[in-house]
Formats: structure tokens, sequence, C-alpha cells
């Protein structure tokens, strides 16, 4: 959703996100999952912009939602919500595309688990080794069991989109907005995915769509 902000109003959407971080985040701070999702579902929002480098996300009215200070936080009314996956479910029931049936739930549950569980803490404690923690004491043995660990989870994604476009269905959804910003963390560890091929054309999929590449350009433009 590029141009002006929408003006506020009842029922508009406040997401509460970051700008002025280190180029090198962009695509990988959780404010993305927010932003693509609003984007997929063609929503209206508006953004309470905040300056990254000086905090402001960590007090002030993010901090009143967020007891951890952190992006992204949502306002929709009355509601007032952190963490991303809430926030990505959340913005897909609002609009009637979660699942009803019980066992529909808990298939996409299982998939927004993994990639905040599984997934998500060795991409990304893997990418701090490779990046900025290149002089941290013990990181040669901690990578060789960080890569260990992410080579077993990578394959078990690699064998589970066998055959499969999206994790969940037909069409990109909830859980696949958190697992392809998860993976985002590859990005910054070249080769990473080269093993696996389905990895690497989900992602592939995943970044062509007009929503994700909408949702990119919006991510830290404050006033764009």
């Amino acid at each position: 959703m590029l141009g002006p902000e929408p003006p506020s109003g009842p029922g508009m959407i406040t997401l509460y996100a970051s700008y002025n971080y280190p180029e090198f985040i962009k695509g990988i701070l959780r404010d993305i999952r927010a932003f693509w999702a609003l984007e997929e579902l063609n929503l209206r929002y508006q953004v309470h912009w905040m300056d990254y480098a000086a905090r402001e996300h960590a007090a002030g009215p993010n901090r009143a939602i967020n007891p951890f200070g952190r992006v992204p936080s949502l306002e929709n009314g009355a509601l007032r919500i952190f963490e991303s996956a809430a926030i990505v479910l959340y913005l897909y029931e609002h609009v009637g595309r979660a699942p009803q049936d019980a066992h529909a739930r808990a298939e996409l549950n299982q998939w927004c688990f993994a990639a905040l569980n599984t997934v998500e803490p060795l991409v990304a404690e893997n990418m701090r080794w490779t990046t900025y923690w290149k002089d941290r004491p013990g990181r040669d043995i901690r990578m060789k069991e960080v890569r260990e660990q992410l080579a077993e989870r990578l394959a078990g994604l690699e064998s589970a989109l066998a055959g499969k476009e999206w994790l969940t269905g037909s069409d990109l959804g909830p859980a696949d907005i958190l697992m392809v910003a998860v993976l985002n963390y590859g990005e910054l560890t070249p080769g990473v995915f080269a093993p696996y091929p389905n990895i690497q054309s989900y992602i592939a999929r995943a970044h062509a769509r007009p929503a994700y590449r909408r949702a990119l350009a919006r991510q830290g433009a404050r006033g764009a």
C-alpha cells in the first residue's frame, strides 16, 4: 500500500513499525510479517512510525501495547495486539480467511509454530554467527552444532514442500508468511539453501508475489 497515509478513522488499522535501522535487516525485521499480511489481504492501514536507532519502539505508545517494547504491534479499534505471528493470524481471521474447521486450524497452527520454534532459532543463529558474531569465543564449536541442526531442520522442510506450492493450501497463507519471513535470514548467509531446491523455489514464489514486493517497499519507508 504505497502513497500517502490514509486518514485515520473508526476501524482503521494502525501498525506500529520501525524506520532508520541498518539496511541489512530490511526483510528480516519482524514488522515485515505484518506488512505482508496487510498487503496480501488488501487491508487499509496506517503506520505509526518509530525511530529504531533512537529506540522509540521501547517506550511510549508501543510499549503500552507490547510489554517487551518490540515491533510490530497493531491496533484495530479496541484491539491492541503484539507478536508478529499473533498479528498475522488475527488479520486472516479478521477478514474471514482463517480455517473454520478444528483440523484445518491445527494444521495451520503446527506450521506457524514450526516456523517460529523449529526453523527460526537456528536459521537466525546461523546468520548471527556468520555475520556479526565472528569474533565471539567458542564460535567454531557452536557454528558446527548450529549448522548440523539447521541442515536437519531444512531437510525436513525440503521434504514437506515436495509437490506443494504452499504449506497449508492452494494459496499462500499465514504459515507461509511466517516461514518465508524466517527463511529471509538465510539471505545474509549465501549458499545456506543451495542443497534444497524445494525451499529455493518456495522462497522465490513468495518473493515474486506483488503483495510481498509492496510490503518490502513499505517496510522502513517512513512517509512513503
